[in-house]
């Protein structure tokens, strides 16, 4: 029984981590691409050049009212700034914020309802001590082959990404537009 139980968490473990790509945010002139990072529960804290540990506090709090969606996000080169844990932050530049998490079953699947959200809805996000109000501009599926397809503009955004639930070989991606409170 112990051995069919865990295999099962294995499986699981398994199918999430294929379920979602982290990203590194390249530019280019016409679209953002990203790469795939691979996924490490084993991630030690980081060192800075000068061998102080990186603080692991929370930066910033993701706030969905229309899902019950709040979770913190964490420095990015926190340990805690990983999917295995909680909502994940992959670009930190306050002109495009990118957050990935899990969907599916289980506890750490935070992205679960993001397929609930619809054009106009509203996103909070408390993020090195202030508050950010985005309004959802875009829902799309794209190809889950390692990138998001991401145009450059000048507006403020958010984008907030997940494994598709309708389409295994398709990731969601949310995309909203910084408004003014």
């Amino acid at each position: 029984m112990l051995k069919k139980s865990l295999v099962s968490i294995l499986l699981l473990t398994v199918y999430l981590g294929s379920c979602l790509l982290i990203y590194n945010i390249e530019t280019s002139n016409k679209s953002i691409k990203t790469t795939k990072i691979e996924n490490n529960t084993n991630t030690a804290n980081y060192i800075n050049t000068n061998n102080k540990k990186i603080d692991n506090k929370i930066i910033g709090t993701l706030t969905i009212d229309k899902i019950n969606l709040s979770n913190n996000i964490y420095n990015i080169k926190s340990s805690h700034n990983n999917v295995e844990e909680n909502v994940t932050i992959l670009n930190d530049d306050e002109n495009l914020i990118v957050l990935a998490a899990h969907s599916g079953p289980g506890y750490i699947a935070y992205f679960d309802d993001l397929d609930k959200l619809s054009l106009n809805d509203i996103i909070n996000l408390t993020y090195k001590n202030k508050k950010l109000i985005y309004k959802i501009t875009n829902i799309e599926e794209q190809a889950k082959d390692g990138t998001i397809e991401i145009n450059k503009t000048n507006t403020k955004r958010l984008i907030l990404t997940t494994c598709s639930k309708k389409d295994k070989t398709k990731q969601l991606v949310i995309t909203a537009e910084k408004i003014d409170a």
